[in-house]
């Protein structure tokens, strides 16, 4: 007899996705709720953000990272980008259909992620070069920080907190 085979919803191949990513990422710790992985890396929050974007039967899952400064509970200051922006190419999709592919596109993300994600964490990890980039103004203050109009509060944040003259 044959068996008719049913395709996976979207949200089971989201499901082994993360999975796969958690497997991927033994040193970051997933946080369910906001579909992120959290790591605190001297003295900053590291962020890295999965977005799935559902079809019918299958997704395409978008990451993006960010930076954030936190003294205890208040936030000081958090920046951030999409992957593809990084890399200046627009966003950048990984697509999902089967349960094969999840597994395949997690490790290709994860590849991208270090390739793009990481460089990035770790340069903003520094406030100096943040409080610089904002002040520089233009594309690549734009990229970690798009709302303008925040970028003379987060330059005034992270100069008190953190004791820095530029």
């Amino acid at each position: 007899m044959l068996e008719v085979l049913r395709a996976m919803k979207a949200s089971e191949l989201q499901n082994i996705f993360i999975d796969e990513l958690k497997v991927l990422l033994p040193d970051w710790r997933f946080v369910k709720s906001q579909r992120q992985f959290k790591r605190v890396e001297e003295g900053v929050v590291w962020l890295f953000h999965i977005n799935c974007i559902n079809h019918l039967d299958d997704f395409d899952a978008v990451a993006d990272v960010a930076v954030e400064f936190k003294s205890g509970k208040e936030n000081i200051c958090i920046v951030g980008a999409e992957l593809g922006n990084i890399e200046g190419v627009g966003q950048k999709r990984f697509s999902v259909t089967s349960a094969t592919e999840a597994k395949s596109s997690a490790e290709r993300m994860l590849c991208y992620f270090k390739a793009h994600g990481m460089p990035f964490l770790r340069k903003y990890s520094n406030p100096v070069d943040v409080i610089s980039t904002l002040k520089q103004g233009g594309k690549e203050a734009m990229l970690i920080s798009p709302l303008l109009n925040q970028h003379p509060e987060q330059i005034n944040r992270l100069t008190n907190f953190y004791g820095v003259s530029i």
